[in-house]
């Protein structure tokens, strides 16, 4: 009699919720990492397209190729218009490519590219509209360039395995304020007043992911960044970036963390008309833990990317870098980490 008691007790408890029963955990799927690669200037224009018409679209970018078209996404920053219309600014370079040499750039695994830059608008207003129409017919996204200014500074938006990655432009070099995006006028995406562009920032935060900035920036041939490019940065990352990315100095500039996220202050020139001029693929891989970021030395040979396989070319090109950094350090791989 008690233990038939003693059994209806037992399942009014459990009906009631008041006795806790061991269950076991429940298996909670970590999100896949996301690699993406980040490269500096692509100049298609002038000799470079030239190149690329006899030999093929293909032919510039297939030395990186693999590595391109092996990760999630893939950035850099174009530098030309794309276009068959305009005439040439008032200034030193204009830079205005065959709309035909374009999808090698896709073929090649390039993704997105920013357009906020001091060459997007070489050849005026109607070139940068041709531009933005040949980008989307090649299934590349763009950034800091669009028909107004809101077009021009929101973030493009992807989403990639389960999780949205936001990717935002801007440009601290240009040449007028007439480049300008205005409120019903074509143009680019300035950060020369960055409130608007920590105001995306922050929006692009609240409902994304990852958040990926690249800003044009600096002083050609520097090899450190100006003191307001290291202040703008962190202002980025405190407002919600992820990772910083810079361009402009055609040449390699070292790496910072600040809050635990890294800062690229300038990946160079990645296709360009010079020649065995070194560059690199940085590449961050975003997981369950903290982001693991790593170089790819290469160099430009006859306007191409090429990955550098020598080691003591390789081993040079990590040196200089470090040395060039802010509290980073760079390992014989390419791994970037924070100093401790």
């Amino acid at each position: 009699m008690i233990a038939r008691y003693v059994i209806i007790i037992i399942a009014l408890l459990i009906a009631g919720g008041l006795l806790i029963t061991r269950r076991p955990p429940i298996a909670r799927a970590e999100p896949p990492p996301l690699t993406f690669s980040l490269v500096g200037d692509i100049m298609l224009a002038d000799r470079v397209g030239a190149v690329a018409k006899v030999k093929g679209t293909g032919y510039l970018l297939a030395g990186v190729k693999d590595i391109l078209t092996n990760d999630d996404l893939t950035i850099g920053n174009l530098e030309c218009a794309i276009a068959t219309v305009g005439t040439p600014a008032e200034k030193q370079y204009t830079f205005r490519a065959d709309p035909a040499v374009l999808p090698g750039l896709r073929a090649g695994g390039v993704e997105a590219v920013s357009l906020a830059n001091n060459h997007t608008l070489d050849y005026g207003r109607d070139a940068l509209l041709q531009t933005l129409e040949h980008l989307t017919k090649s299934g590349i996204a763009a950034a800091g360039a669009g028909r107004s200014l809101t077009e021009a500074s929101r973030p493009v938006l992807f989403d990639i395995k389960g999780r949205r990655v936001a990717f935002l432009a801007a440009s601290r070099v240009l040449p007028s304020t007439s480049w300008y995006a205005r409120t019903n006028t074509p143009g680019l995406a300035a950060a020369y007043d960055p409130a608007r562009l920590l105001r995306e920032v922050k929006g692009a935060r609240a409902t994304a992911d990852v958040v990926i900035v690249y800003l044009h920036w600096g002083i050609e041939q520097a090899l450190t960044p100006e003191a307001y490019q290291r202040k703008l940065a962190r202002q980025c990352i405190d407002a919600g970036a992820d990772l910083v990315v810079g361009s402009h100095p055609h040449v390699l500039q070292g790496f910072e963390y600040h809050k635990g996220k890294l800062i690229a202050y300038s990946l160079g020139n990645f296709v360009f008309s010079n020649h065995d001029r070194h560059t690199a693929i940085l590449q961050v891989t975003f997981g369950e833990d903290t982001p693991a970021a790593r170089i790819i030395p290469c160099a430009i040979v006859r306007y191409c990317p090429t990955p550098t396989h020598d080691p003591a070319a390789r081993a040079a090109v990590l040196r200089d870098l470090e040395r060039r950094s802010y509290g980073a350090r760079i390992a014989p791989n390419g791994l970037i980490t924070p100093v401790p």
